[in-house]
């Protein structure tokens, strides 16, 4: 290709969608060519975009990717969805496609271009993958048109009697009415926004409209480049978003960093997220060994829980012990166990492989290469899992040192915790749950090979379970933890035989019931009827 020469671009759109795009794109981005049929290419195009009117099935639509793929190679191909889809999110990602978009601006558009010919991927679609709300897209678009069509004429009314008041300033007379006027319109558009701020609105104010300009999408994802470098940089932000927007718990367990104050919550995961983010820019940047990295993860992981212990208190504050300003830091690190394991993280090999060697990551029994979007949510979900696991080991060691610290106490735990009652009940919660997740839950957990991860979605904390082979955990558990999995053994093997036997005993309930008892019950009421019959008769 001539240097400097602009880049050709195949769009496969019906005519009159594919003309309005062609000359939008090529308004606003001189560097490119758009064209609507293959014969008028003059070289290979730098992409492909289909522009899809309709989706109703994954497999047909796959595979015409998979052959629009095949014909274009190595072209990068964009694929352009309407706003309302039958596919769940989760669906559309195993298009295989470097670029999905879902009702995008010509801006948007423009960027993903750019970002797909300069070897990115690029995802936007409306709904979240965890969570479907098709069955609310109705209500909402029916509820948005009314409110905002109300508004319109509102403001409407409301610049009319602003211009009359203007325009007849010495009229008195005119002037209270058209005051009294809008204060009841005013009032009508402050009623107007109460009764539907709690579905559609959030904090708007009187002065406020509903911008239907503003595009958010729920799934956003975009990669610079395909490598482990631009991977996690995009996991860091997406992570970072993550945590700013909220730590409910919604697990049904009580965390340790619950205890924290609101503010100290976010900043401990942040600084975790931070001093992650440090150690994977020096692994990247430095020739490492494939060998002997992971050996030292442990090692890197005491180093790391340190320093964030040093940036969430400060190196400098002190606080008083005994009489004695000590620094909070300092003393923590000396105080603490850090070097703590929690048997519930995953391998760390897992998410280190692909984000520090760029090797491919097993998800749904395909390899993967760590830029494909599916397995770079799969590496997110594991990431958030690490920084919550380890911002409670750090939480657990916090909340000790309150208990023989009682000036650290207002420092650093909401005001609830300050007497020693209440942190001390906490303690005990958090022993006690931690107990039976060890000696009950987990034992379950590797019998039925499943692993528990924490994940942050939409600003709350939940739990999911992943399928892992885990034998080896399996066969190293305690005596006590073994009856347990010989129990839920027993249980599965009994169950189909006490199934049976209830069965049987539920039809031999029935026969005596309906054939036996049930007959001669009925006997009995023929002849007490038959009875009373010749009773009456005579």
């Amino acid at each position: 290709m001539i240097e400097g020469a602009s880049k050709q671009i195949l769009l496969i759109a019906p005519d009159l969608l594919g003309e309005t795009l062609s000359l939008q794109l090529t308004a606003k981005n001189k560097s490119i060519e758009v064209f609507l049929r293959q014969k008028y290419l003059t070289r290979h195009p730098s992409l492909v975009i289909w522009s899809i009117d309709s989706l109703e099935l994954e497999t047909t639509t796959r595979n015409e990717i998979k052959r629009i793929k095949e014909k274009w190679n190595p072209s990068p191909v964009l694929i352009l969805l309407p706003p309302k889809l039958s596919l769940r999110p989760t669906q559309l990602l195993n298009f295989e496609c470097e670029g999905i978009l879902q009702d995008p601006d010509i801006d948007l558009l423009n960027t993903s271009i750019n970002n797909l010919i300069n070897g990115g991927r690029v995802i936007r679609l409306n709904d979240l993958l965890e969570n479907d709300t098709s069955k609310n897209i109705s209500l909402y678009n029916l509820g948005s048109w009314l409110l905002s069509n109300s508004l319109e004429n509102i403001n409407r009314e409301l610049k009319r009697l602003e211009g009359i008041s203007k325009s007849n300033a010495n009229n008195m007379f005119l002037l209270l009415a058209t005051r009294g006027r809008k204060r009841e319109v005013s009032l009508a558009k402050s009623l107007l926004i109460w009764f539907w701020s709690p579905i559609y609105i959030s904090l708007l104010t009187n002065d406020e409209i509903p911008n239907n300009n503003k595009r958010f999408y729920s799934t956003n994802i975009n990669i610079s480049e395909k490598n482990s470098k631009a991977v996690w940089n995009e996991i860091y932000r997406r992570s970072k978003l993550a945590i700013e927007s909220g730590l409910e718990n919604n697990t049904g367990s009580i965390f340790a960093i619950q205890s924290l104050h609101h503010n100290k919550q976010k900043l401990l995961l942040l600084i975790i997220l931070d001093q992650l983010n440090k150690v994977f820019k020096r692994l990247q940047e430095t020739e490492v060994n494939e060998g002997n990295y992971i050996d030292n993860w442990s090692l890197l992981e005491t180093e790391l829980r340190k320093q964030v212990l040093r940036d969430l208190c400060g190196t400098y504050n002190r606080i008083r012990l005994d009489d004695e300003l000590i620094s909070v830091s300092d003393k923590l690190i000396s105080i603490s166990d850090l070097t703590e394991k929690d048997e519930e993280l995953p391998d760390p090999s897992i998410f280190l492989d692909s984000l520090i060697l760029n090797k491919p990551i097993l998800v749904e029994g395909n390899l993967l290469t760590s830029d494909d979007p599916r397995a770079l949510i799969n590496l997110e979900t594991l990431i958030i899992n690490w920084i919550l696991r380890t911002s409670e080991l750090i939480g657990a060691e916090l909340i000790s040192a309150c208990s023989d610290w009682p000036e650290l106490r207002e420092y650093l735990l909401k005001p609830k915790f300050f007497s020693t009652r209440e942190l001390e009940r906490l303690r005990n919660q958090l022993n006690s749950q931690r107990r039976w997740q060890y000696m009950i839950e987990r034992p379950i957990q590797l019998y039925e090979s499943k692993r528990q991860l924490f994940k942050l979605n939409n600003g709350k904390i939940e739990i999911c379970f992943v399928s892992e082979a885990r034998d080896k955990d399996l066969k190293k558990l305690g005596w006590w933890q073994k009856q347990v999995t010989l129990l839920v053994e027993a249980r599965d093997a009994l169950a189909p035989q006490l199934q049976s036997m209830l069965k049987y005993f539920g039809d031999l309930m029935v026969i005596i019931l309906t054939n036996i008892l049930g007959r001669a019950i009925g006997l009995v009421g023929k002849g007490i009827a038959q009875g009373m019959g010749r009773t009456i008769s005579r």
